[in-house]
């Protein structure tokens, strides 16, 4: 059965210490999501003036070229089947547990006990800002290297409890064009709250791996 994952999960890949890592980010405390879809067009709803030009050829032709739509303010859109899909995470960064999953994993390792430059599992949320926001700053996410959003049905099953992928079966690939922002509390200095943007891109991935394993 297909399981929709709690929260979401950032899988960013950057260049620190002189080696590349993956920082596993783990945004489930106080998750909340604004998900957008914007369409990009050949031709936009403002072709009122299109159609009234050719209200003007039908009138000298007489045929009916719009079934009769061209005189009046009706727009008429081509859609270029182009647009972004945006993701805009924001959450809670702190050092407790989150319920059965325990530590949230901020990092390269996952080890709740040692706070390094490269993860900060278990530490306190202004830790783990320190280290995402390293991530971020040094990855280049885009089509050539993309990040990877596993939310909602869009996962592999890696970080659902019961192991069982979503709807789609795998992550969405992502670039991250704005965040971390971050909000400190003066009230809870050890919890900090973070907005993320990532917005879905097409992947190089497959292929440049395709044309590399037939040249070679």
């Amino acid at each position: 059965m297909p399981t929709r994952l709690t929260g979401a999960v950032l899988e960013v890949d950057a260049n620190l210490g002189g080696q590349q890592r993956t920082g596993i980010f783990s945004l489930r405390k106080d998750f909340n999501l604004v998900s957008d879809l914007r369409r990009e067009y050949l031709v936009g709803p403002v072709g009122e003036l299109g159609a009234r030009l050719i209200g003007v050829l039908e009138d000298e032709t007489g045929e009916q070229a719009l079934d009769g739509v061209g005189t009046n303010r009706k727009g008429f859109v081509i859609d270029a089947g182009a647009g972004t899909r945006s993701y805009e995470i924001t959450v809670s960064l702190s050092e407790t547990e989150f319920g059965d999953l325990g530590y949230l994993q901020m990092g390269d390792t996952g080890d709740e006990t040692t706070l390094t430059a490269y993860d900060a599992t278990g530490a306190d949320g202004r830790d783990q800002d320190s280290v995402l926001g390293r991530y971020l700053e040094e990855a280049t996410t885009d089509s050539a290297n993309p990040a990877f959003l596993h939310i909602g049905h869009y996962h592999d099953g890696t970080y659902s409890s019961d192991g069982e992928a979503g709807l789609y079966g795998k992550p969405r690939p992502v670039h991250i064009p704005e965040g971390p922002r971050v909000v400190e509390s003066d009230d809870e200095p050890s919890t900090v709250e973070v907005q993320i943007t990532c917005h879905v891109v097409g992947s190089f991935a497959g292929p440049i791996d395709k044309a590399v394993q037939e040249a070679f």
